[in-house]
């Protein structure tokens, strides 16, 4: 099993836990547990074999510790493939920063710390806080007499502590006192000689208007330190007590205390900001109901241009909605020129809307975590609109399944793992019908029904298309569809009479077909060259040979593009071999390669 074969994720900080894709790993061996929590403590470094012999087996290991090493290490390779590997003399555990919760609460630290060093301690506190409440005390607490496990928890639970220290200030700092005091009282009677935590107590209190159980905290520390260490308390400790005792300390933040911070704006929800839903949206039942009724975290809409990707995507939305309260949004992922626009000026944009102040960010890594911390204690809908390709999706799917995200596509994003893809075609021959009907009334539709029969043949039954012709032709109640279907039938321009308003199904497809950088364009001008769709296999291969370096693989991309497509009745018979296989694509995508074709050889 490969390293992209499948989707890990690995829980130390807390009871051990591997979960493989959605579900959750067996390992019952003790040692087997053992070995693995070793591995993970150390993730992505070799320990030496014989370390390994002495955490399992001790002074005295069996004759056979070596061999039984090795079944386990068998044994977990089944769940963790080649990510486990031999190194020569030990063993090493790879694991990325998403797929071990150790390295991601690093990760958040170094963040959150970048954060307020800029002074932006609204971002820091989402990401110190979304670190603290990754850890759940005590961490692999069924090997803890184990030194190679327990010298790696000591320095982890050192750093937790630091961590918290950081954010429990910046809470306080934040006016969040009342919040904080639930997880002072817990951690400053584990961790009584934490003098930080136990300021911020005392700090916390006074601020809620408890100031004598923050004078006794105070004692009860003076007593422990005497006791355990013979030592008074700190400087900076003593001269809050004082403050309090006189009533000098501050009831409420005001925002000082880091340099150069400014008070930050406060955190916004995003509210619902879908744009409205199309009155006249039909069809796709058996698409709206896998999407509503799926509990997938990430769906994905694919389809080529016009075919209704964000019309379903906006529509699924606003009857989901209602279930995340923290907002619903739309991101267009394309300029209107159809540039891809970027995904740090994205997450840039999101942030600075949600009152986050980003400004003094300038690492691309920070900045996508200050995103998934700020998702991720949140239920967010997220609609990220025409995805250009595989990585302008992963930067933004938020790290927790609270959220839910629908993505729409031209390509099928084949390489973009853990989603549930939805792909489109051309509405059936009775949606087109019912949708013209809204268009321009059911009674013209069925007083010319071979009319619009006969446009549906000859150039598909795509939404946008149907819609740039309703929309013309519910303005002109005194053509007859007949006469528009012969009009169509003689245009040597058929592209041109698809446009509404400022709508054109020519600009459309020069946006989608026509950069001249396009990877698939000389597969897409061998297309023109052929009569109109479908296509059989071998047809094409002859077509595209000598063009591409490999025909078979141009198919195969034409396909991922959702440039070509398999009619369904032909994908659903398993019989079908490749040689016979058949293929289609847009008749009008058809008529535009065929004009590309033409004007490129002059």
């Amino acid at each position: 099993m490969g390293n992209a074969a499948f989707r890990l994720h690995c829980s130390i900080l807390g009871p051990l836990e591997v979960r493989v894709d959605d579900y959750t790993a067996v390992i019952g061996a003790p040692k087997q547990r053992l070995l693995l929590a070793i591995l993970l403590c150390h993730a992505n470094a070799v320990i030496p074999s014989d370390q390994l012999i002495d955490a399992l087996w001790g002074e005295r290991p069996p004759r056979t510790a070596r061999k039984n090493l090795q079944v386990y290490v068998s044994g977990l390779r089944k769940i963790f493939g080649d990510r486990l590997s031999f190194e020569g003399w030990g063993y090493r555990l790879f694991a990325g920063r998403e797929e071990l919760d150790l390295l991601r609460f690093v990760e958040l630290a170094r963040s959150g710390r970048a954060a307020v060093r800029a002074g932006d301690l609204a971002v820091a506190a989402e990401l110190l806080g979304e670190a603290v409440r990754m850890w759940h005390d005590p961490p692999l607490a069924e090997f803890s007499h184990v030194p190679l496990v327990a010298g790696e928890l000591a320095r982890s639970t050192d750093l937790f502590l630091s961590v918290y220290e950081d954010w429990v200030e910046l809470e306080i700092e934040l006016s969040h006192h009342v919040e904080a005091l639930a997880s002072l009282d817990l951690l400053a009677s584990r961790f009584p000689a934490r003098e930080r935590i136990a300021a911020a107590r005392m700090t916390a209190l006074y601020r809620c208007g408890r100031a004598s159980e923050a004078l006794s905290h105070f004692e009860g520390l003076r007593r422990h330190l005497a006791a355990e260490i013979g030592l008074d308390p700190s400087p900076v400790l003593r001269n809050l007590y004082q403050e309090i005792l006189r009533g000098e300390g501050r009831r409420t933040a005001d925002g000082a205390g880091h340099a150069g911070a400014g008070r930050p704006r406060p955190i916004q929800t995003l509210a619902n900001q879908l744009p409205r839903d199309i009155a006249d949206f039909v069809g796709r039942e058996r698409e709206v109901r896998r999407i509503v009724d799926e509990a997938a975290a990430v769906t994905l809409i694919t389809g080529g241009p016009g075919i209704g990707k964000t019309a379903l995507a906006v529509h699924v939305a606003h009857m989901l909605a209602p279930g995340f309260p923290d907002g619903a949004l739309v991101v267009a992922l394309r300029r209107h020129c159809g540039d891809t626009r970027g995904t740090v000026d994205l997450q840039r944009e999101l942030l600075e809307g949600v009152g986050l102040n980003v400004a003094g960010i300038r690492d691309d890594d920070v900045l996508a975590s200050v995103w998934r911390s700020w998702l991720a204690n949140r239920k967010i809908l997220l609609v990220l609109d025409d995805s250009p390709d595989e990585s302008s999706v992963r930067m933004l799917l938020p790290g927790t399944t609270a959220s839910k995200v629908l993505v729409t596509s031209r390509s099928r994003l084949s390489g973009l793992e853990s989603v549930t893809r939805v792909g489109l075609e051309e509405l059936s021959a009775a949606e087109g019908l019912e949708f013209m009907g809204r268009l321009i009334g059911h009674d013209r539709v069925v007083g010319d029904l071979p009319a619009v029969t006969a446009i549906f043949e000859q150039y598909g039954v795509s939404p946008l298309a149907l819609r740039l012709l309703g929309g013309r032709l519910s303005g002109l109640r005194h053509v007859p569809l007949a006469h528009l279907a012969e009009r169509l039938y003689r245009s040597e321009n058929i592209l041109d009479e698809f446009v509404a308003g400022e709508t054109s199904l020519r600009d459309r497809f020069e946006e989608c077909y026509n950069r001249p950088s396009w990877a698939h364009r000389p597969a897409f001008l061998a297309l023109g060259a052929l009569p109109g769709p479908p296509f059989g296999h071998d047809e094409l291969v002859a077509a595209l040979e000598g063009i591409v370096t490999s025909a078979e693989r141009a198919i195969e991309s034409l396909l991922e593009a959702n440039i070509l497509s398999v009619p369904q009745k032909a994908a659903d018979e398993a019989e079908v071999v490749a040689h016979s296989m058949a293929y289609t694509m847009s008749p009008l995508a058809h008529r535009f390669a065929t004009e590309l074709r033409r004007h490129h050889g002059r």
